[in-house]
This record gives C-alpha cells, structure tokens and sequence, in this order.
C-alpha cells in the first residue's frame, strides 16, 4: 500500500512544533532520497528496519515508506500533538508508532530490548549496517547535547551502535552542521567537529538557503554539493535555518579514554602554538613531546590546525608518556569554551 503523503499547507495546521523544524515540500524530500541512493547499501528490503526519532508531522516517513517499503518502520515520538497526528494519519498502515521520547535512553531498552518490538540485526565492522538505518530530526537548538551525545555514541559503539556502523540522517539547525563540518584551521574547527572526525564519514546532503550557509568552509561545499532548498519549504519557517547530515559511523580503533583526555585539553587552547599547549597535558609536556615529535612543524601548528590523524599521533606518544598524569582524575568540562552553537 502507499501512504497519502500531506502537503505544508495541510501540516502547518498542527497546532505545535515544539521549536522544531520540517522540511516540508514533497519534492525537496523526493529529491533527498533521490541524492543519496539509498538502494545501494540497503538491498534486502524485507529484512530492512528503519527507526525514526522526531517524525513530527511525518511527510518524510510517509515518502520514504512509498518508495522503499522497508520490512519494519517505527516511529518514536511522544509530543502530545504529533503523537495525535500520526496516531490518526497511520493508524491503518504499516507504520508502527510508539510514544516514547528518543531524548531518553530507556526508550531504547524498552523498544528493543525489553518488549523486543524492534530487534536490529547485529552486524560486523567491517561495513555500513545494511539491515538498520536511523532517521531523526534534531534541528531543536535545546538538543545540540543530544546531538553531540549520539556522536559520542558512535564512538563507544554503544546505544543503537552496538548494532555495528548504523547509518543516521540527521536533520540538525544549520549552525550545528557548520561547527560539526569544520575543517582544521577554520573558524569553526572546535571538539564537535574533531569528534565527527575521528568517529564518522559525515556529508551535508541538505541545506535551506539562509545566510548562515555561507559559514560553511568552501571545501565542503565542493566536496559535498549539498541541495540547496528554499527556506520556505520548511515550517515553521524562521530566519535560522536547517541541514541534513549523512553519517556513516567508521571502524576505528582510537584508544578513548588518552585520546579523549588530549582533545579535550588542546582545543581549549585551539590558537596556541602547539608547543606551548603540550603543557596542559602535564606537568613537563612540553619537553617530553619536543623529544618525541620528529616533525617540528607540527609543533609549529595550534591545536585547532591539527587534523584527526595528528590527534591520534599525540594520543599515542601520550599514551606511552611514563610520567603521564593520572587521565581518570581530571575535571576539565570539554566544553567549557564553545557549545555547538
């Protein structure tokens, strides 16, 4: 069966939002899932399950069933006027919803492991889960730690990824995915975007055409080429505006606990010369890593220049540091000196 798919004008009579955003214009979503040709990984249809977090009103999940058919659809969401909605506008379909909150991790205990009513097939690291796909809309300011909280669950391989690498569309306000996609040396280089980094392939498939897009880097624009849609295709349409991320979670083997510990101290200090920023590390980093690091234009850049491959590199002469500082007694908040926003 195919699911009648509304319109914005139709959509825009749910009385709240609760400060989140929707792109909705059938054809800017037609053209999303055209883009990222999502038939080349998921291929068993009948086994796939696709779990989606803040459906709202719902005219991507509608869209996205017709066109695929996936073998389960769930939806989680626990606002009051949405749940309403989609408990009325798919009560007869295959759409499966259950009204629960996706901020809160006993949600996932209760779906997948308590009641089992959605069980992902566990797969090896060695490729994109192609049995499990997340969708999401976060383009909430309130959820930028939500945000920043998922990504660091890819790193940890746990919540849904200790399903193994569980690709996520994430639809996030435009200011989170310009931070998130900065390059070294950018203005936006911070924690959130070295963390993407080292955790994830992360593209921008997606982007309203306000202002704010001109903060992207040039780079990933062009690596990119992101659809670049009318702002008044969203509702409730404002002067912020939102992007979607493709991430693919990658097979890493950082050492987490050191490697967390060096991130966390040099980005604080992300335009010092890298030299001088080694002390924050320990007492006598500067002279330790001087002797270690071969490649003395390294210590020449600042921490903000560094790329994900540098920051393992110093994660390792850290780890093997003998007079390291004892990395489970620190209490520096990593971020303390820029949020996401």
């Amino acid at each position: 069966m195919s699911l009648a798919v509304r319109d914005l004008k139709t959509l825009s009579k749910i009385k709240h939002y609760y400060g989140f955003k929707y792109v909705l214009n059938p054809a800017v979503n037609e053209a999303i899932l055209e883009k990222l040709q999502l038939e080349k990984t998921y291929g068993n249809r009948a086994r796939w399950k696709v779990l989606d977090l803040y459906p709202g009103p719902s005219q991507q999940a509608a869209l996205f069933y017709n066109r695929y058919k996936p073998g389960q659809y769930a939806m989680m969401e626990s606002r009051p006027d949405f749940f309403q909605h989609l408990s009325q506008e798919f009560a007869e379909s295959p759409l499966e919803i259950y009204n629960k909150d996706p901020y809160e991790w006993s949600s996932y205990v209760d779906l997948i492991d308590r009641s089992q009513a959605f069980v992902p097939e566990k797969q090896s690291l060695d490729h994109i889960n192609d049995k499990f796909l997340c969708l999401a809309n976060l383009t909430s300011t309130g959820h930028e730690g939500l945000l920043m909280q998922w990504y660091a669950c890819i790193g940890n391989r746990n919540w849904i990824q200790r399903f193994g690498r569980v690709k996520m569309l994430l639809w996030v306000p435009t200011t989170a995915a310009i931070k998130l996609l900065g390059v070294p040396g950018s203005l936006s280089r911070s924690k959130c975007s070295v963390v993407r980094e080292a955790f994830t392939e992360t593209k921008l498939v997606a982007t309203s055409d306000t202002k704010e897009i001109k903060q992207f880097d040039s780079s990933v624009m062009h690596a990119n080429n992101p659809i670049i849609f009318s702002n008044k295709d969203v509702w409730p349409s404002r002067e912020k505006g939102i992007s979607l991320l493709e991430v693919d979670p990658k097979a890493h083997d950082i050492d987490l606990d050191n490697w967390e510990y060096v991130t966390k101290h040099l980005l604080i200090l992300k335009k010092t010369p890298l030299l001088e920023a080694l002390d924050s590390l320990g007492h006598g980093g500067k002279d330790y890593f001087k002797s270690k690091i071969e490649d003395k234009e390294l210590l020449r850049k600042t921490p903000g220049e560094l790329t994900n491959d540098e920051f393992i590199y110093i994660t390792g002469l850290f780890a093997n540091w003998p007079f390291k500082p004892d990395i489970y007694m620190d209490f520096v908040d990593i971020y303390q000196e820029e949020s996401i926003m």
